[in-house]
């Protein structure tokens, strides 16, 4: 387009307003189904939302930015070149990079007078202040980093091989000393984290009992003490044994999943991406997707109105433990509570980007059947997004819609199974899907539990249920064990009272265990395993009650209690 008009001495003539109102016409057409735009007054230099209407009289009262040169922000794609030089090169690399990053900050201060309401004057002065350090270059003259992207790539590199902060406070003032006298990039770790705290999603420290008894948080929030086996919250000098009150014994770590749903929609790409399940269900009876689930379908059935909108999330959860500190050594376990958001395509669902983090359970013991007391927070957020959901702004849509969220199953191993399940994965009542009807024998020299009687899943007349050469001179006669319905697991668990904490063993018990006899052992096995340790935390969600397990019966409960 002629972009003489910017540049008339006076705005009251009418080649002036011919100019924006070509310019408005064509901003309308990149914006398509959008009702605003970056104004590009001398004033907002685009960095705020408005009508168009309220664009027109900014750009007649105000003026045209001077420096807006390529409207890359309103449809303008194509750029002049240079004479000699071909294309632009490092400059247009440079213009689309500060694009990115501007539609990166856009993502995080969304502006809500898309949906019809002002934000306050500070946000809009922090939205231009970031933007400003989006397009600010590295140095003058420098076209392939901005100070915002230079930081980002120095931060991962940081992240990636480990640095410490004073390492990298001395790698920074290198870097500093080669770069140009007036070079933007951040002089030590504490100024680049306080450029890139924007898009911090931030985590939540609670202070954990020793023992795992408790969180301090809500009214435990102000004690000292465990209230149940009295250990201090704090840490004790192991020589003076003094009480270094403010360093915490143990911290649990905790990514709020409810902010972090919202920001996903206010990106207009992921936010589409989040309904793809609504429109790609196989035609072809495969399973492709979770889409294609049974369970998925049941949750249909179950809650019309939850699927009714296809925003809604349905994720799975996933945990195990590992060392964090990449030996083999299984003296330290620390372990991970991980979110998969089963909207997503199947290419992205399963992507490490999308893989969210919600937990960090400390070590060094691992949490065992006490893990409940760490996934409390995360349950509760699961609740309010199930009860009431949140509001929620969808880039995609251009609106407002109330967000819920619904954890169809448990991702784990065997060990991991049973401690969030709270059913027995070895011992007796090993088998998740005999249960009670499981089939096992006590071996007195192995001194393990082995399960047998797996002809019984055979069909009626498989001629294996009638050898007896092979099978200890033995018909198989039984059929299939029948798996537990809702209705029967909820009666056998309702009984049972949690009791959180790690009892200290004597060395006396230890000793005893050690004299034990191998029959002694036995006897003990074979009373001591029961099919169900407790009653776990999830049992307490809204959906996972009687009508729905009830509902799920086989299908359901061994895919959560087995995946």
């Amino acid at each position: 387009m002629d972009k003489e008009w910017i540049h008339l001495p006076s705005r009251l003539v009418p080649e002036y307003e011919e100019g924006v109102q070509k310019f408005l016409a064509q901003a309308k057409d990149y914006a398509k189904t959008r009702d605003v735009i970056l104004c590009p007054c001398i004033r907002c230099k685009n960095k705020k939302y408005m009508t168009f209407e309220k664009v027109y009289e900014h750009l007649i009262i105000k003026g045209f930015d001077p420096s807006y040169t390529i409207w890359f922000f309103h449809g303008e794609t194509d750029t002049p070149q240079f004479e000699g030089e071909g294309s632009l090169g490092g400059v247009q690399e440079a213009e689309d990079e500060s694009r990115e990053e501007f539609h990166l900050y856009r993502d995080v201060f969304v502006s809500d007078e898309k949906v019809g309401h002002t934000t306050s004057d500070a946000r809009d002065y922090e939205f231009a202040d970031l933007l400003e350090d989006a397009e600010t270059p590295l140095f003058p003259g420098c076209t392939t980093y901005t100070k915002l992207s230079a930081s980002v790539t120095l931060y991962n590199y940081k992240s990636t091989n480990g640095h410490t902060d004073s390492s990298f406070n001395e790698l920074l003032k290198i870097l500093g000393d080669m770069l140009p006298e007036k070079t933007t990039l951040p002089q030590n770790v504490y100024s680049m984290k306080k450029l890139l705290k924007p898009f911090d999603l931030g985590y939540e420290k609670i202070h954990a009992c020793p023992n795992d008894c408790c969180l301090f948080r809500k009214e435990l929030k102000e004690l000292d003490s465990c209230p149940k086996c009295g250990s201090s919250r704090w840490k004790v000098d192991k020589f003076t044994f003094k009480v270094r009150k403010g360093v915490p014994e143990k911290v649990l770590r905790y990514f709020p999943v409810i902010p972090r749903f919202k920001r996903m929609f206010k990106s207009e790409e992921m936010a589409e991406d989040l309904i793809w399940h609504s429109n790609h269900k196989s035609q072809d009876h495969m399973m492709r997707h979770p889409v294609d689930s049974v369970a998925w379908d049941t949750i249909n059935h179950k809650w019309p109105t939850f699927a009714s909108d296809p925003r809604n999330l349905r994720l799975g959860l996933a945990t195990d433990g590992f060392n964090p500190f990449g030996d083999l050594s299984s003296r330290y376990s620390c372990w991970p509570v991980i979110f998969v958001n089963y909207n997503l395509p199947p290419l992205k669902c399963m992507s490490k980007e999308n893989l969210m983090l919600t937990l960090l359970i400390p070590g060094p013991k691992q949490p065992g059947n006490d893990i409940d007391v760490y996934l409390e927070p995360l349950v509760e957020d699961l609740k309010e997004l199930w009860d009431i959901g949140v509001e929620a702004f969808d880039a995609f849509s251009k609106s407002m819609f109330n967000l819920k969220a619904i954890l169809m199953w448990t991702i784990n191993d065997f060990p991991a199974y049973e401690n969030l399940a709270g059913c027995a994965a070895k011992g007796k009542f090993g088998c998740p899907i005999c249960g009670e009807d499981v089939c096992s024998m006590w071996l007195k020299y192995c001194r393990k539990v082995s399960y047998l009687g797996h002809r019984r899943f055979l069909a009626p007349d498989h001629p294996f249920r009638e050898k007896k050469k092979w099978f200890k001179w033995k018909k198989e006669r039984k059929g299939k064990p029948r798996t537990l319905t809702g209705l029967e697991i909820l009666n056998a668990v309702k009984v049972i009272e949690n009791d959180w904490w790690k009892k200290k063993k004597s060395q006396n018990i230890i000793n005893a265990k050690r004299k034990r006899k191998t029959h002694d052992i036995s006897k003990n096995v074979q009373k001591s395993d029961q099919m169900w340790k407790k009653k776990s935390i999830f049992f307490s969600l809204p959906y996972w009650s009687v009508s729905y397990f009830a509902l799920y019966s086989s299908s359901f409960i061994n895919l959560y209690f087995c995946s």
